[in-house]
């Protein structure tokens, strides 16, 4: 691409970054105001909710389908002992970040965010395939002795953060955390900062990765030698960022306006972040209505960032660790409030009288899912008579030839295996495939009950029983679910660089509108109550509980030779809205099932090339970890 091609995509980009929807920002307001409590009790917290409404265009904000954008690049300027760490430290925590590692790793699990890896200017190639791999330069200049870019690195930078960001914060809905990792990174922000506004230099500069007292002396010198030879243009930020640098700083404002441009909440992390924002607003002002400050660090600078940008930060804890952990420790309080907002019983729905807000109870009414659930007697044309399905149910213990229903009492002889009927289970595990592949002929309705019965006997901790099934035959509800798919593995399709995003794009990934009957099994934590057998020490095992129900269901179905595929790329809340499932429920798995007209001898990932089957050795250990059999 030419100069002139980066300037037009981040000129389109200007162009799309529309205002609040000031109707959704009216209705977020009322709602709050009527929720079981005083009016305003949330504080800030409720600007906030009021703020991410106008921006998603939806009177309930949300900040569950986050995305965190950790944008890297190496600086020139390190070269005039400014930082307490050599460059290299930058691959070394680039590739901790990959491997899952590091802060933001444990962070963004918590808060169930998908973390972006970009290489927009590491001084050192760096291959990975989780990496997104978008390199303008190998590192900036050195801005003591020469401009930091050029006019042409300057426009691509911003147009890749552009791309990057309108792709995470496609679908609607989304939030992006703005994240870095750059040794001297800090030295350039506070540059960058006191050209667009002034400031003097001593009293932005700050000890970045921790430098003594000579060190931060020091990297007040270079930057007020740097500005006195450039001597940047403070209306231009094209021009700052030309003679200043950085690629990941010029990205992460490529960043928060292709997010805004999708209409996606941005989080701020810290002062190289905040900068970035800075310099998307003097590109676009409307910019920093799609921000919220994650939170104020240590860095003198930050705080004047954050007021000249007019931002109230949502924590004060004194963080200084930059890749964006800041900001997502600020979604884990954003994603609380957001459940407030929606899960909240208006003062009408809990019978309270809105003059009592002293007895106000902010417990969330059970939801009537009764339209929710699609009657088995849609399955098939010829058996849609309800009392015909439930005398199939009744009759299922039969069908199912397991032992538990009444009347069917085995002897102790009788409960072991014999030899053909032990192979058979094991036939039915290894020959079980995720299939992709199917054909129109309807499901027998007996066969079907049995596999929903054989994972309605799922193994269950606590025999909580966690799962539901959502039975969707309907096309157009197919065709939703099948378009937030699509949506997600093109998203995914960043992660590869070509050829493998080429051959990434090319896998079928699922069978939504080709199998006669999609499956969405939920998992509800709260059935059996609060203290459920087996669940207060590890809270996850009902998860592992629907998993097991799952996987009784592709054995069963297997065994039917009905073909079932099991698809994962989607983000939950769509899923929720779409399916209308309560939010504390959670679709845990979106299942595909039908006859298919072929059985792959291996897995289809495995036959693709795509993957290779671990080693069985190489999973077994004996008494402790690491030690092989």
């Amino acid at each position: 691409m030419t100069t002139s091609d980066y300037i037009a995509v981040v000129q389109e980009a200007l162009d799309h970054i529309g205002r609040l929807d000031r109707i959704a920002m009216e209705q977020a307001k009322q709602r709050l105001d009527h929720l079981t409590k005083p009016k305003g009790s949330l504080g800030q917290l409720e600007t906030w909710l009021i703020q991410a409404a106008g921006i998603q265009q939806t009177a309930i904000a949300e900040f569950d389908q986050t995305h965190v954008v950790v944008m890297a690049g190496d600086h020139g300027v390190v070269e005039e002992g400014v930082s307490a760490y050599p460059a290299d430290v930058t691959k070394q925590m680039v590739l901790n970040f990959l491997h899952g590692g590091a802060t933001i790793n444990a962070l963004a699990r918590q808060a169930q965010a998908q973390v972006h890896v970009v290489d927009i200017g590491v001084k050192e190639s760096i291959d990975h395939p989780l990496l997104l791999a978008r390199n303008v330069r190998r590192g900036t200049r050195n801005f003591c002795r020469e401009q930091a870019l050029t006019l042409t690195e300057v426009w691509q930078a911003l147009a890749t953060g552009i791309e990057i960001g309108q792709k995470v914060a496609d679908g609607g809905k989304r939030v992006v955390v703005l994240g870095e990792m750059g040794i001297g990174n800090t030295t350039t922000s506070a540059a960058i900062f006191c050209a667009l506004t002034g400031a003097t230099v001593a009293d932005v500069v700050g000890r970045g990765t921790g430098i003594d007292d000579a060190t931060l002396a020091h990297k007040t010198n270079v930057i007020t030698r740097a500005l006195q030879m450039h001597q940047p243009d403070a209306s231009d930020p094209i021009d700052v960022l030309s003679k200043l640098g950085g690629l990941e700083i010029a990205g992460l404002a490529g960043v928060l306006l292709g997010a805004a441009t999708k209409r996606a909440v941005v989080i701020a992390d810290g002062l190289i972040s905040t900068v970035a924002v800075l310099l998307a607003t003097r590109l676009e002002p409307r910019a920093v209505q799609y921000v919220i400050a994650g939170h104020r660090s240590p860095e003198p600078g930050h705080d004047l960032a954050l007021r000249a940008l007019q931002l109230r930060p949502v924590l004060d804890l004194s963080m200084r660790l930059g890749e964006a952990s800041g900001g997502v420790t600020a979604i884990l309080v954003l994603q609380g409030a957001g459940r407030v907002m929606k899960e909240m019983s208006t003062f009408e729905e809990a019978g309270v009288s809105e003059g009592d807000h002293l007895h106000s109870v902010d417990q969330p009414q059970e939801i009537d899912s009764a339209d929710q659930r699609l009657p088995l007697s849609n399955l098939s044309k010829s058996q849609r008579d309800k009392d015909h399905v439930q005398q199939v149910a009744a009759t299922l213990s039969e069908l199912s030839g397991v032992g538990e229903e009444p009347g069917l009492v085995y002897s102790q002889s009788e409960l072991e295996f014999t030899q053909e009927e032990r192979a058979a289970v094991y036939k039915a595990i290894y020959l079980r495939r995720d299939i992709r592949r199917f054909v129109s002929t309807p499901l027998p309705e007996d066969a079907l009950l049995r596999i929903l019965n054989a994972g309605h006997h799922g193994p269950s901790v606590g025999f909580m029983q966690p799962w539901n099934f959502i039975l969707i035959t309907d096309p157009i509800v197919k065709l939703q679910l099948r378009d937030i798919v699509e949506r997600e593995r093109l998203a995914a399709s960043l992660h590869f660089a070509d050829p493998k995003r080429d051959e990434y794009l090319r896998l079928k990934v699922e069978g939504i509108l080709e199998a006669p009957l999609t499956i969405c099994v939920t998992n509800d934590p709260t059935r059996g109550g609060t203290h459920v057998l087996g669940r207060n020490s590890i809270v996850e095992t009902d998860l592992f509980s629907v998993s097991c129900a799952i996987e009784n269901m592709w054995l069963a179905a297997r065994t039917e030779n009905i073909a079932l595929g099991w698809v994962s790329i989607y983000q939950k809340p769509d899923v929720q809205e779409i399916l209308r499932i309560p939010p504390h429920v959670t679709p845990a798995g979106l299942l595909t099932l039908g006859y298919t007209d072929e059985w792959p001898q291996q897995p289809i990932l495995q036959t693709s090339g795509w993957r290779a089957r671990v080693p069985f050795t190489e999973v077994l250990y004996r008494n402790h970890w690491g030690i092989k059999m």
